[in-house]
């Protein structure tokens, strides 16, 4: 293992809500530093927050460091107090060696200076000499395929030609420590692959790197260890594939939160609205013709009573529906159906399909549960809906769309990668035989 690169002890780092108060604030404790004063920067004062809290790690040379996190999680900001572009309130960071970092697109380009000369600029600045940038040139102008287009003023470049010239100043520098921010997402995948590939290399021959990014893909390919953050703390750090499901189970809750917060905006009283719409009804609100009202829609647990909102992967569950019938209704038919946040009805449990018909059912108040003993979503965020129908009757007699939301989380056994998209896991098990030529 490679001598000791990057050292993070406690790093914290708080920032105002607005202008104003990071302005006052910043000529107080300017103010206060100039006369020795120290004490409080550990304390939030009104309207501040803690956007890097007490952060811990150590980075060896020739190691990968993924960080993931969702947005405003603290990831830039920490990446900006190893760079040296913020000063952390507390704590203390080491880092040995030259930096390379590609924080933002174009940052610390001049956009009157073209390519070539910025390159001069911020190979200076990386503590190249005029002769090493010189001798880099080719390769950096060959890297970043800009031809060319070198001698042209960087205002003029896109945003895939900054990412190509930074990353190739940044990485054909060979520093000791590279730094980056979620910018290889820019360019065509040709050059992401090429990126890529110099990553690695640069890991061969003992570059410590810090990559923060939102593709589990980027993560897993690249590093050795990763580190979840979270409102600025640092909630996983350990292993790349706890991180990626940390960050997972984490985006799945935030999508849950989201669509409630929007269905409760969007909705009316949430009664019975008798002749509502549908779009009424994907607002949240309770429809139909007034035969039969459900009162409560809850999932539990195999084992318990108590309503639940996560469950883990593979994990029974049952469904409870409270329904109360005003009129006889003939064939009739409970329902309910899952969604996954991006897709429509991916999964239907109707009581006539699972070959459990219910017939004709008289007024009173009924209790109906789903035993689901074969569960099979994958990771993810998912809504429930209910409805009851009459096979006779060509209309929904109550309809109730997200009446329930849960979140799947990510197993220990397996790790759940290839599509964030897929919303069903198949068991199977995996063969193969060596075919003999024929020849």
């Amino acid at each position: 293992m490679g001598e000791r690169a990057i050292r993070a002890e406690g790093l914290s780092k708080k920032f105002g809500l607005t202008l104003r108060q990071s302005m006052k604030y910043g000529l107080h404790d300017v103010a206060r530093k100039l006369l020795g004063r120290r004490n409080g920067d550990d304390v939030l004062r009104t309207g501040e927050f803690w956007a890097v809290d007490d952060v811990n790690f150590e980075l060896r040379s020739g190691q990968a460091l993924g960080i993931m996190g969702v947005n405003g999680s603290g990831k830039t900001t920490l990446l900006r107090i190893l760079n040296g572009v913020y000063a952390p309130d507390r704590g203390r960071v080491q880092i040995r060696g030259r930096v390379g970092a590609l924080i933002a697109a174009g940052a610390g380009f001049a956009p009157m200076l073209s390519g070539r000369e910025n390159v001069y600029i911020n190979g200076s600045l990386l503590g190249l000499t005029t002769k090493e940038i010189k001798g880099l040139m080719d390769e950096i102008v060959a890297f970043s395929e800009l031809g060319d287009f070198i001698d042209l003023p960087v205002k003029n470049y896109s945003s895939g030609m900054y990412v190509r010239l930074g990353f190739a100043v940044a990485a054909l520098s060979r520093p000791d420590v590279l730094l980056m921010d979620e910018v290889l997402a820019v360019g065509d995948l040709n050059f992401q692959k090429k990126c890529f590939d110099q990553i690695l290399q640069l890991k061969r021959s003992g570059t410590a790197i810090v990559l923060v990014s939102h593709s589990p893909g980027a993560i897993w390919s690249v590093c050795d260890r990763g580190l979840f953050m979270d409102h600025g703390r640092a909630i996983v750090e350990g292993g790349v594939e706890d991180v990626v499901r940390a960050y997972d189970d984490q985006n799945s809750r935030n999508a849950v939160a989201a669509d409630q917060q929007f269905s409760q905006a969007a909705a009316n009283s949430g009664e019975l609205q008798l002749g509502a719409s549908i779009a009424e009804a994907q607002a949240g609100a309770k429809v139909g013709t007034g035969d039969v009202v459900c009162t409560d829609f809850r999932i539990v647990r195999s084992e318990s009573e108590a309503r639940v909102d996560e469950l883990d992967f593979r994990e029974p569950f049952f469904v409870e529906v409270d329904v109360t019938i005003m009129k006889p209704i003939d064939d009739f038919i409970l329902r309910v159906v899952a969604d996954a946040m991006h897709y429509r009805n991916i999964v239907t449990l109707d009581n006539y399909e699972q070959g459990c018909p219910i017939g004709r059912i008289e007024p009173g108040q009924y209790r109906f549960r789903i035993d689901v003993t074969d569960q099979n979503f994958r990771p993810g965020a998912y809504i429930f809906n209910v409805a009851v129908v009459s096979r006779k009757i060509g209309v929904h007699l109550f309809l109730w769309l997200k009446c329930a939301r849960i979140v799947v989380r990510n197993p220990r056994r397996y790790f759940l990668y290839s599509d964030p998209m897929a919303v069903v896991f198949f068991g199977a098990t995996y063969s193969h035989v060596r075919l003999e030529s024929s020849s």
